[in-house]
């Protein structure tokens, strides 16, 4: 009896042991597998443990690619050695797409994004997309998560109808097409462009807008190629509604109350408002005023706007544009890359990475984080609980009041210690 007992109580606890392994072999594996990350990009990695960068000594029990120099870094942790290739910038690419019977072709590979799904959900990642009578954004990014460029693949031009110019664009229904041969065109009232209904325009197409004249796109509103738009009006995106725009409309807004894609191409227009919209891309234009609100994901390339203003945006990318005013604000997210901003404000605990970029007047305030790398900063304040990290950059004037900064080899020509209230 004393055996079956004594041989009872070793397979129980063979039996815990095995179970205990179970579940810390796992734990192991997988924390091995994310500690120290083989490719870096701007990105924060929390390691917890002391770390050293090429040998020497790293203030920080994390990784982050902004506070690192780009290329292969070796990290050593609890006395191991680890290679982590890093970067922040991104390639040197822009995006030139052509039809090739019915297959959208790049000639680089590129991500795929159906903007009706409001989420960073690729659908396919490739140099060519088969056409159809939906429209994709392409994103031109590396493996480390730096945008490009972002290009729009157009619907297929089938089963249009063309529409008749001697009369006013009244409300729309089915799949319509404006002809250049046919302009101009005319807008001179509130028109709507329903569900499941497409206006697409050919290149070279003249619309006159008379004042306060607006198009109300539920549907799909389609340039293909340079248009012009002729006195003052609105284009105003709503519900599951699409919009891309190569225009040149100098009186002319663009305003969404929801709405799949705003897509601006190319383009002089005067305000953009966008307001929950999925996706919105202003890429090689030039505005006025751009406020953008809730909007899932947002990109701006090549481009040239006086004010801009962003709100409660997880996924901003700049990238090359120059802008005189910038407000970020209420949890924003911003990466900015080779950009020029004459004044940068962040603010209600938002988040914004600056690469290669030049900033004459920043205000860092209410909890919010920068992270500014190999970049110029003529006057800088940080203030209410802020943090910022300067990694490989000059500042000519920093102002610190209840606030921290972190200085890794760059170089601070003033600094100032504000009275804390």
């Amino acid at each position: 009896m004393r055996k079956v007992v004594k041989r009872l109580f070793k397979e129980a606890r063979f039996v815990q042991l095995v179970a205990l392994l179970i579940l810390i072999i796992p734990v192991v594996i997988v924390t091995a597998g994310v500690l120290v990350p083989q490719k870096l990009g701007i990105a924060k990695v929390e390691l917890g443990k002391e770390l050293k960068v090429d040998g020497k000594n790293f203030p920080f029990t994390f990784l982050d690619g902004m506070l690192l120099v780009d290329g292969k870094r070796t990290i050593t942790m609890n006395g191991q050695k680890y290679i982590v290739e890093v970067k922040t910038s991104p390639d040197q690419i822009r995006l030139n797409g052509i039809t090739e019977v019915y297959t959208y072709v790049f000639e680089s590979t590129v991500t795929f994004y159906d903007p009706t799904v409001r989420a960073l959900k690729a659908i396919n990642k490739s140099n060519e997309i088969k056409l159809s009578d939906k429209f994709y954004l392409a994103v031109a990014s590396d493996d480390f998560g730096n945008i490009s460029d972002v290009a729009f693949v157009p619907p297929t031009l089938e089963n249009l109808d063309i529409l008749d110019s001697q009369n006013p664009i009244t409300n729309i229904s089915g799949r319509k097409f404006l002809l250049s041969s046919k302009s101009p065109y005319r807008i001179i009232s509130k028109t709507l462009l329903p569900e499941k209904s497409a206006l697409m325009l050919e290149s070279g197409v003249t619309v006159i807008t008379a004042l306060n004249a607006e198009l109300n796109i539920k549907g799909a509103f389609v340039t293909t190629g340079l248009v012009s738009f002729l006195g003052s009006g609105k284009l105003t995106v709503s519900d599951s509604g699409s919009a891309y725009v190569s225009a040149i409309g100098p009186e002319i807004d663009i305003s969404s109350d929801r709405g799949s894609l705003i897509f601006v191409d190319g383009s002089n227009l005067r305000n953009i408002d966008a307001n929950l919209t999925n996706f919105v891309v202003i890429r090689k234009s030039s505005l006025n005023r751009v406020s953008i609100n809730g909007v899932h994901t947002v990109y701006i390339i090549d481009s040239s706007i006086e004010e801009l203003e962003i709100q409660n945006c997880g996924n901003v990318f700049i990238n090359n544009t120059v802008v005189n005013d910038v407000k970020v604000g209420l949890v924003s997210k911003v990466i900015s890359y080779d950009s020029r901003f004459d004044k940068l404000s962040i603010s209600d605990l938002s988040s914004v990475a600056l690469v290669s970029s030049k900033i004459t007047n920043l205000q860092l305030s209410k909890g919010s984080v920068l992270k500014v790398k190999n970049s110029t900063l003529m006057n800088a304040k940080v203030e209410d609980y802020s943090i910022a990290y300067i990694f490989k950059t000059n500042v000519n004037q920093l102002s610190v009041g209840n606030a921290k900064y972190y200085q890794l080899e760059s170089n601070i020509k003033k600094l100032t210690k504000l009275q804390e209230e």
